[in-house]
């Protein structure tokens, strides 16, 4: 079972939302993987991926999964079909989507050490 389902995003896009279900059921796998991922790579060791930690974490998988929904044959962010639109529609919900998710920043945030620098310095300038 995963974090999001098809049903959750289907709530999520609205009951006036005519649902492509092929197209949904490529988008939900695709947005639940990716936030498994990234709370994995931000340092949540303790997530499973059969329960979402969280209602904040599984919303921020479902809006992910809307976001995906909507950009469907879109270059890179979500379809605007105003032909006056003075730019490209900026859709700001990834900070929102990454705050919820708890992935902005690692869970766990140490500084480099001063020598692992220099090595990893030396390795670059010596190509070693």
């Amino acid at each position: 079972m995963p974090w999001i389902t098809s049903a959750d995003v289907t709530v999520a896009l609205g009951a006036s939302t005519v649902i492509d279900t092929a197209w949904l059921d490529q988008v939900v796998p695709a947005a639940d993987a990716w936030a498994q991922r990234k709370r994995a790579e931000a340092g949540y060791a303790d997530d499973t991926p059969d329960v979402a930690p969280s209602a904040d974490v599984k919303l921020g998988a479902t809006l992910y999964a809307v976001a995906l929904y909507r950009e469907r044959a879109s270059a890179d962010s979500f379809t605007s079909f105003d032909e006056l639109a003075a730019g490209p529609v900026v859709v700001g919900a990834m900070g929102q989507i990454k705050r919820l998710l708890g992935i902005g920043k690692a869970q766990v945030d140490r500084p480099v050490s001063v020598t692992a620098a220099r090595l990893r310095r030396w390795q670059v300038i010596y190509g070693r």
